[in-house]
C-alpha cells in the first residue's frame, strides 16, 4: 500500500490552545437566571460564557439559541422569530443541533436540547431560582452553585470513561438530556421527553433496496453539512470505514477545497497512516498529519480537559484538541465520521453480543455487569481501587440499577437493537458529541457529525440486526452502500480505532508525570486506595488484560478536570 507524501504538522510544546486563535465561532454558549434578581448575576454569567455568549433574563431577550443547521420542515431555521414558532410545539419537528432557552407568557423557563445530543445544556436549582448554561464551567463560575463533588459519578465516570446520564461530576448540576425538556416555573422543576428514539416498524424492502435507501439519507446528511460550494471544509480523517466514507460523500458533493487531518504519534508507534492516506490519495484531498509528541500531549492536556462539562477518559481527547486547531488555520466547518460504531454495528458490541449467546460463560450472571464490563474500563478494579466514601455512594444507588430498564426495554425486537439504542444514547450523547462540540469550540471551528444525523439514526434503527452483524462482518449494509466510493483495502480492514500509545507513554516518558498527578494530585479528594494506584504505575495488576495505560489515562483526566473545573484553577 503505498501513498504520495503528505504534509506533517509537528506539534511542539507551544503557548496555550487557544492563544492566538483569532477565527470566532458563528454560533454562541447561552444561559441565564430565572428571575433577573442581582444584575451582578448576569455579568458574572457573560463573563463566564466567553464571546458570542447570550444571557436569557425578564430583562433581556425571551429566547436564545445555540444553534447549527437546524431545519423543520426542509426550512433552515435562523432567527430568533422561526424559533418562537416552534419552540411551544414543534420541538420534536426540528432536525439540527441545539439548545434553546425561553421564557413562557407566564414566566415558565424553558430548556431543550436537540434529540441525539450535539449541543450542551446544564442547570441547577437554587431554593429560588434555576440557573442554565452550555457548559458547567459558566455555572461554577457564577459563584451561586456549591462546587461539591458528586461521589457516586466518580464511579461512573471511572467504569465509561464519561458521564452517561443527567448526573454530572457536581453535586446538584444536571444536564439536559438529548430530546428533553425541563421546565421551572411555580411547580417547580419538571422534565418531560419530547422526541424518543423511534421503534423500527417491520420492513418488507430487500437488502438492495434497505442498501440504496441508508446512501440517499447519507448523502443528504452530508450535503446538509457541507458549507457554501465557494468555502473550504475539513474532514478529520482515521483511515476506518468511518471517517473514510464521509470523506469520500464530501469529495463527491462539494466543489470546495476538502482538507484531510489525521494524527500522528511519531516514528516507533502504531498508526493508521497508511489507510488515512490512502482515502486522501484516492479522494484527492489537501491532507495534513498532525504528529503529536509525548510532551505535547502532556503539555495540553489540561488545556484540553478544561474545555469539557464532564471529564471524558478518551487518550483521544488531546489529539481531537490539536486536529480542531489545525484545521481552525484553514476552514470553519470540520465533518467527522463519529456514529458509525453504535448506529450501525461496530465491534464494541460484541463482547455483549457474545454475552447474549453464551452466558453459560460470563464470569456474572448479570446483563447490567457485561455491559460495564464490557467499556474494558475499572468496573471489575473498583472495590480494590474506592475509598470508603465513594464505595459507600454507590452501594446505595448500584451503577448496575441504571441499566436494567434499558436492557430491558421491549420495544427493540432484539438485543443488538437494544445495545444499538443505549449507545447512541449515552455515548453519542453524553461522549462522542458532547467532547467533540466543547474541544472544537475554542478554535472557532463548528464540528458536523453526519452519521449522527437524525434520519441517518432513524434509518439505522430500520435495520435488521443481521445486516449491521453479518457473521464476522461488522456495519455490513454500511459498507454495501459506500462500496464504490472507497478502496477495498478500507472495505475490508479489521476495526482497530485510533492507537494512542498510552501504554507505552506511562512505561517511559509520562511515568513521572503520571506518579505525580496521581498519587500527588488525587490525594486530597479522597476517593482512592494508594496500594491500589501504586501496583497500576508500577505495572502490576493482575488479569489477563490489565490495561495499566488506559486506566491511568481516566485518572489523569480525572486530576486534571477537578483542578480546572471543578476548582477553577
Amino acid at each position: 500500500m503505498t501513498s504520495r507524501p503528505h504534509p506533517i504538522v509537528h506539534v511542539g510544546v507551544g503557548p496555550s490552545l487557544g492563544e492566538g486563535v483569532t477565527r470566532s465561532r458563528p454560533v454562541g454558549r447561552i444561559g441565564g437566571v430565572s428571575h433577573a434578581g442581582d444584575p451582578a448575576i448576569g455579568s458574572r454569567l457573560s463573563a463566564a460564557l466567553g464571546r458570542g455568549s447570550q444571557i436569557l433574563s425578564h430583562a433581556g431577550s425571551q429566547l436564545v439559541a445555540d444553534h447549527d443547521g437546524c431545519r423543520l420542515d426542509g426550512r433552515v431555521l435562523s432567527s430568533v422569530e422561526d424559533w418562537r414558532a416552534v419552540v411551544n410545539g414543534r420541538l420534536a419537528a426540528v432536525r439540527g443541533a441545539f439548545a434553546v432557552a425561553w421564557h413562557d407568557s407566564d414566566g415558565v423557563v424553558n430548556l431543550a436540547r436537540d434529540p441525539i445530543g450535539e449541543r450542551t445544556l446544564f442547570y441547577a436549582v437554587t431554593p429560588s431560582e434555576l440557573v442554565f448554561a452550555s457548559s458547567v464551567q459558566a455555572l461554577l463560575a457564577t459563584g451561586i452553585v456549591p462546587r461539591t463533588l458528586n461521589l457516586r459519578a466518580v464511579a461512573a465516570y471511572l467504569c465509561y470513561a464519561y458521564l452517561p446520564g443527567r448526573e454530572t461530576l457536581v453535586e446538584g448540576v444536571y444536564e439536559v438530556l438529548p430530546g428533553e425538556r425541563v421546565t421551572f416555573g411555580s411547580r417547580g422543576l419538571q422534565r418531560e421527553q419530547f422526541w424518543e428514539l423511534p421503534t423500527p416498524a417491520p420492513s418488507s424492502a430487500s437488502e438492495e433496496e434497505q442498501t440504496c435507501q441508508l446512501r440517499s439519507v447519507l448523502e443528504t446528511a452530508v450535503r446538509e453539512r457541507l458549507p457554501q460550494p465557494d468555502e473550504p471544509v475539513g474532514v478529520t480523517l482515521s483511515g476506518g470505514v468511518d471517517s473514510s466514507l464521509v470523506v469520500a460523500l464530501v469529495r463527491r458533493l462539494h466543489t470546495g477545497r476538502v482538507y484531510t487531518y489525521s494524527v500522528s504519534f511519531g516514528p516507533g508507534y502504531a498508526n493508521e497512516l497508511p489507510f488515512s492516506s490512502l482515502v486522501a490519495d484516492h479522494c484527492g484531498t489537501d491532507h495534513r498529519i498532525v504528529e503529536l509528541s509525548p510532551a505535547a500531549v502532556l503539555r495540553y492536556i489540561d488545556d484540553s480537559v478544561g474545555q469539557l462539562g464532564d471529564p471524558i477518559g478518551d487518550p483521544l481527547t488531546v489529539p481531537n484538541s490539536l486536529l480542531f486547531r489545525t484545521a481552525g488555520e484553514h476552514v470553519g466547518v470540520v465533518l467527522n465520521g463519529e456514529g458509525g460504531d453504535p448506529c450501525f454495528g461496530g465491534p464494541k458490541n460484541l463482547p455483549m453480543v457474545l454475552w447474549a449467546l453464551y452466558p453459560g460463560h460470563a464470569v456474572e450472571q448479570s446483563r447490567e455487569a457485561s455491559y460495564l464490563r464490557s467499556h474494558l474500563k475499572c468496573y471489575d478494579d473498583l472495590p480494590e481501587l474506592l475509598a470508603d466514601p465513594v464505595r459507600d455512594a454507590i452501594a446505595a444507588r448500584p451503577l448496575v440499577a441504571d441499566l436494567t430498564a434499558p436492557l430491558a426495554d421491549p420495544r427493540w425486537p432484539d438485543f443488538i437493537s437494544r445495545l444499538q439504542a443505549i449507545n447512541i444514547r449515552l455515548k453519542g450523547g453524553h461522549h462522542i458529541l458532547p467532547k467533540i462540540d466543547a474541544l472544537s469550540f475554542p478554535f472557532g471551528v463548528l464540528p458536523r457529525s453526519p452519521l449522527f444525523d437524525q434520519t441517518v439514526v432513524e434509518q439505522s434503527l430500520a435495520i435488521p440486526a443481521g445486516l449491521k452483524l453479518r457473521g464476522t462482518v461488522e456495519k455490513y449494509l454500511l459498507k454495501c452502500a459506500v462500496a464504490e466510493l472507497l478502496p477495498q483495502a478500507v472495505l475490508e480492514r479489521p476495526k482497530s480505532g485510533m492507537l494512542v500509545p498510552v501504554e507505552g507513554w506511562f512505561r517511559g516518558p509520562l511515568l513521572p508525570a503520571a506518579r505525580e498527578r496521581v498519587l500527588d494530585g488525587l490525594r486530597p479528594y479522597g476517593l482512592f486506595q494508594r496500594d491500589y494506584l501504586e501496583r497500576l504505575l508500577a505495572g502490576k495488576l493482575g488479569g489477563l488484560r490489565p490495561r495499566h495505560g488506559a486506566k491511568i489515562w481516566l485518572l489523569i483526566t480525572l486530576e486534571s478536570w477537578l483542578r480546572r473545573v471543578l476548582n477553577g484553577r
